[in-house]
């Protein structure tokens, strides 16, 4: 039974450490892009957080965005089958190198911490 949970241990972590090559992996495009990145002093007061860089604490969140249903200037994105509303104090004007949508979410937590718009539609 050692030996399960040993074997258990290590493809867990495995897949952990699988997930976080994302943008921090040197060899991903854009890789400086992503990690000087920094988050809104807005959103860092309403978070309680000392840090300041979207990327230290956080990973890329690849998934589907649009524009609120009510088609106000709200944005949304799909996490576990659920649209959910992006909050103001971390959108970002500055352009993406691709000029699609980039969301920063907290690793540990899963609260949004940056969100970059598309200049390049949806």
């Amino acid at each position: 039974m050692k030996a399960f949970g040993r074997v258990l241990t290590a493809f867990g972590l495995l897949v952990l450490f699988s997930f976080q090559a994302d943008a921090h992996d040197p060899s991903m495009p854009n890789h400086e892009w992503f990690n000087k990145q920094e988050m809104n002093a807005a959103a860092r007061k309403r978070l309680g957080v000392p840090w300041k860089s979207c990327c230290d604490n956080g990973d890329v969140f690849k998934t589907r965005f649009r524009v609120g249903e009510d088609r106000s200037d709200q944005w949304q994105y799909l996490k576990d089958g659920e649209w959910r509303t992006i909050p103001p104090d971390i959108i970002k004007e500055e352009d993406t190198p691709d000029r699609l949508p980039v969301l920063f979410i907290n690793r540990h937590t899963g609260v949004e911490l940056c969100f970059f718009l598309p200049r390049g539609g949806l």
